[in-house]
């Protein structure tokens, strides 16, 4: 999707009122609480300002349990509340002209002729810059709002997904982009020859079409995946645009990188036609000083109780006490030994990432505040973050997350981050395009 080596940035606002982020001191000053579309739309000014491709919302539609229970999710507020994000990114588009927006869409709970109706729909609305972010969902609470008793098994979910995007794309092509008419002196509205049934009948489903919507303004909404696994691989090498993945090294950037090029060309695609927006925190800062202070104030705003919350509910081991003074890799022993954990690739990541001597509150803490993440002067983040680009194959660029204030640390990237990528011709000046599809291919 990439076709040039500029860097690509989009905004992961997904969690930003959560996980303590809104209580840090500076952060959502002067706005009223989550819910409200204030803060997000002076947000999406702020990133076009700065020449964001987009804004990324991740979603998932369940309260994860901790001991056997919502209450503590809800409580202290861990990934809770998500609205839909649908209708944020409407309202932020209304007050801007270039920004995109990702949305999440589950591919195992959803009807590709509903996403695909919906997304078309929204295209014309904002004018061609919407995307969405196709999701093959694996938290069981998840599952179970949707008529499920657990979460359906991994093989059949990427099956589901391979038919899924199969019916989207063939209702997107559907109806030709030259089909309209509006002819006011005969009154004909479309050509008939130039809109078509799909009659897909699959294992999964059966869709007779065409999707009974004028053509996309960007002919398909922009596809964005996830899934480091080898299902998750080959999805994204045959159909996305734009994988998205937590690096949680160089290295492991670089494998990613590598096998995700393997994917493509396996699919008959070259790797340019898909790109990575790596996902990573970032602090600008002036010095260590206020990078250790910004830290501390992440810290101190995050209850304890949250901690081990969280990370029940990342690597999916809800029922297994954690206890927060015990060494990781001693954790992971037991979580393994009685086959407890569904989400390997994060358990796995975490004993890589610490000693064996790192206590569960430590891996945690680091987790939550400094990993992957940028932190230093505008000089700093820059020079790492086209060093990280180039190395990783200059095909994408990073979606990034705040480490602790919003709207403040966009803000002070934008101003102080994004002129230093611009003169060094790392990053664009202007927008190519009114479609998130034509800034996506610059």
């Amino acid at each position: 999707m990439a076709q040039s080596e500029l860097i690509h940035f989009v905004a992961d606002l997904s969690l930003i009122h959560t996980m303590a982020k809104w209580r840090v001191k500076g952060a959502w000053s002067g706005y009223k609480p989550y819910g409200s579309p204030d803060l997000y739309i002076d947000l999406a000014r702020i990133l076009e300002q700065g020449k964001f491709d987009g804004a990324f919302f991740a979603d998932v539609a369940g309260t994860p349990l901790f001991e056997g229970k919502p209450d503590a999710t809800v409580e202290w507020g861990v990934g809770w509340p998500r609205h839909d994000p649908l209708p944020l990114a409407i309202a932020m588009a209304m007050a801007t002209k270039h920004l995109g927006f990702v949305t999440t869409m589950s591919m195992t709970y959803h009807h590709p002729f509903n996403v695909a109706r919906l997304y078309s729909s929204i295209d014309h609305v904002t004018g061609g810059r919407i995307a969405y972010n196709a999701v093959v969902s694996g938290f069981p609470q998840e599952a179970q709002n949707f008529g499920y008793d657990t979460t359906p098994d991994h093989e059949w979910r990427y099956q589901r997904a391979e038919e899924f995007l199969e019916v989207i794309n063939k209702l997107f092509d559907s109806v030709d982009p030259d089909a309209m008419l509006w002819d006011r002196e005969t009154g004909r509205v479309a050509d008939p020859t130039k809109v078509r049934r799909i009659d897909h009948e699959g294992e999964h489903f059966k869709v007779m079409g065409p999707l009974p919507c004028a053509p996309c303004p960007q002919g398909r909404p922009v596809q964005v995946q996830a899934g480091a696994s080898a299902s998750g691989m080959k999805l994204a090498g045959r159909y996305a645009d734009f994988q998205f993945a937590i690096p949680w090294n160089l290295e492991k950037a670089k494998a990613h990188r590598a096998k995700l090029d393997e994917a493509a060309i396996a699919a008959g695609r070259s790797p340019r036609d898909l790109g990575v927006l790596w996902a990573y925190g970032f602090d600008v800062v002036s010095g260590p000083e206020e990078a250790a202070y910004n830290r501390q104030r992440l810290l101190d705003a995050i209850p304890p109780q949250m901690a081990m919350i969280f990370v029940s509910q990342w690597w999916g081991v809800d029922g297994f006490r954690l206890d927060p003074a015990r060494p990781v890799h001693e954790t992971v022993a037991e979580i393994k030994e009685r086959n407890l954990g569904p989400n390997w690739s994060y358990i796995d990541d975490a004993v890589a990432t610490t000693t064996p001597t790192t206590t569960m509150a430590e891996y945690v803490s680091a987790w939550m505040t400094d990993m992957p993440c940028f932190i230093g002067t505008p000089e700093v983040i820059a020079d790492e973050m086209e060093a990280f680009h180039f190395e990783t194959g200059a095909n994408g660029g990073f979606m990034l997350n705040p480490r602790s204030r919003v709207p403040g640390d966009y803000q002070r990237f934008v101003q102080e981050v994004v002129p230093i990528l611009q003169d060094r011709g790392l990053m664009k000046r202007e927008y190519a395009g009114p479609t998130m599809r034509d800034n996506l291919l610059v």
